[in-house]
């Protein structure tokens, strides 16, 4: 079956030696979410005609991932960010504070933040602002 794909399909799919095809694709899905992320691009922008002209000048093989596929990519991308920033946070208060427990909340603007726990607050607030404290 391979002899009769690359016999005739040569042209469709240029040879790359070192890489394979699955991982090829999930560089190139690498690569598109990243470009979405850091140009704070839609999502949509997988479905305009302009850019998958352009994805198929530059890679005639590489399908796209659909809208719904980026947006779970996002989403897991968003759950390992949150991982590593948290335990980055973490880090930091230990070296400084001690230990610290942290909630995921969301303000107004419904934007996850980070916020320590009281007890953990209160221990800031000794160390920054000592003396007698109103609450």
């Amino acid at each position: 079956m391979l002899r009769h794909y690359r016999a005739r399909h040569k042209n469709e799919v240029p040879d790359t030696p070192g890489i394979d095809s699955a991982s090829s694709k999930q560089m190139l899905d690498e690569a598109v979410l990243n470009f979405i992320l850091k140009d704070c691009q839609p999502l949509s922008i997988v479905e305009s005609e302009g850019f998958r002209e352009l994805v198929q000048a530059l890679q005639p093989s590489y399908i796209l991932p659909t809208r719904k596929t980026i947006k779970q990519m996002v989403a897991k991308k968003y759950e390992e960010e949150w991982e590593r920033v948290k335990k980055e946070v973490q880090q930091a208060v230990a070296m400084t504070f001690g230990s610290i427990s942290t909630s995921k909340w969301a303000g107004r603007p419904k934007v996850p933040q980070l916020m320590p726990s009281r007890r953990c607050r209160d221990t800031w607030q000794r160390a920054i602002l000592p003396g007698p404290r109103i609450l």
